[in-house]
């Protein structure tokens, strides 16, 4: 099973929302308990499309595998690079921001999995300025 997420948009200068590591993921409009899940689908937020402001956190309890999938070819013009693998060690954070056009699918989504039921992922975009 899938989990459809949509990711936050940050407002720029503007303190964000309360997105805690909870393992229910309340508290977060996107952070996410992947219980009965293999992955997450992310969408851009409502009227907007993914560019290159995405950034993803993982928060894993025991040691796992994030691979974000490489993208349909076209959009996805660097596609050919394949799938993005990130390891992390038990009870980590990390951060990662992506370059979209490898992981663009031809709906407007990333898809992402995970090797563990309890891992967790959330998905922001960063504003642009103004």
């Amino acid at each position: 099973m899938t989990v459809a997420i949509t990711c936050e948009l940050l407002t720029l200068n503007t303190r964000g929302e309360d997105n805690l590591d909870g393992g229910d993921g309340s508290g977060a409009a996107n952070g996410l308990d992947a219980a009965d899940a293999t992955g997450w689908t992310i969408s851009p937020p409502s009227g907007l499309a993914f560019d290159e402001r995405l950034v993803l956190r993982f928060i894993v309890t025991t040691a796992a595998t994030f691979v974000v999938k490489a993208g349909d070819r076209y959009p996805a013009q660097r596609a050919d690079l394949g799938d993005l693998s990130v390891a992390m060690a038990a009870n980590d954070v990390r951060m990662i921001c992506i370059e979209t056009i490898r992981f663009l699918q031809n709906d407007g989504t990333i898809n992402i999995t995970c090797t563990n039921t309890t891992d967790r992922l959330q998905a922001y975009m960063l504003p642009k300025a103004a």
